[in-house]
């Protein structure tokens, strides 16, 4: 079956998730049941520390030291959840630098994921299907199968995006020229933290770090509907990323 690679790369693209982070105009990044039925074990949606945790004096650095020693923490564990809220788009997945597993709900419809070394599998539901297929101008995906590809492939490359595995391979800091302020050690879901802010126009978006424990960034609060929300948690856990069963078709190359 011939596919033409233009249409094969709008469909692509029009999935992909921009890999913005941080900035206020950002990206979008599923469902909380899902990162089991996908491959994975569903962690606990605590961010608490132990209650052992000692404070770890991160307050005493400057709001860029705080931001970028709370990214590279968490890059340091591992692995974690990462839930992203944005609009009508939510996330759910368990990351590692090289697995991934969950599920993304957009408008359009939701997909699950899972990513293991250099293979990515991607299920999209039949919203999803109905409108690659249209863009494609053929039946080419089915809802029924998982599709198997590699990143090379752009429609998995889109599919895998949205796990921003770049996390643990390069995790994020803030230019020098940024303009951000720390607040002073508050308590966010139960866990003390202290606030790194941005504002720009009107509108900011604020940085949790763990203020005992380790410095983990585990929150990102914005004001704006069309601004990302996240929360992270579990770090460390395992990911098991796994084959998935059922039906399984390889992607359409072009």
């Amino acid at each position: 079956m011939h596919t033409s690679v233009v249409s094969l790369r709008r469909a692509a693209a029009a999935l992909a998730c921009s890999a913005a982070m941080v900035s206020l105009a950002a990206c979008n990044s599923g469902d909380t049941d899902a990162v089991g039925s996908a491959g994975g074990s569903t962690p606990s949606k605590s961010t608490e520390a132990s209650p052992a945790a000692q404070p770890n004096g991160i307050e005493k650095l400057s709001a860029k030291e705080i931001y970028d020693s709370g990214h590279k923490t968490n890059a340091g564990a591992g692995s974690f959840r990462e839930q992203m809220t944005r609009g009508d788009t939510k996330t759910d997945l368990l990351l590692s630098a090289t697995e991934c597993v969950g599920t993304v709900k957009m408008s359009k419809g939701t997909f699950q994921i899972i990513r293991k070394g250099n293979d990515v599998w991607a299920k999209p539901d039949s919203a999803i299907v109905k409108e690659f297929n249209s863009e494609l101008g053929s039946n080419t995906l089915s809802a029924d199968k998982w599709l198997h590809g590699t990143p090379s492939n752009p429609l998995m490359k889109g599919f895998a995006s949205w796990c921003h595995q770049e996390q643990f391979t390069a995790p994020d800091t803030l230019d020098a020229g940024n303009k951000v302020t720390k607040g002073k050690v508050t308590t966010v879901d139960g866990q003390q933290a202290v606030p790194v802010i941005m504002t720009a126009k009107g509108e900011s978006v604020t940085w949790y770090v763990a203020a005992t424990g380790k410095p983990y960034y585990f929150k990102q609060d914005s004001s704006r509907e069309d601004m990302q929300d996240m929360v992270y948690s579990d770090f460390g856990k395992p990911v098991g990323a796994q084959v998935p069963s059922g039906p399984v078709a390889e992607a359409p190359k072009e």
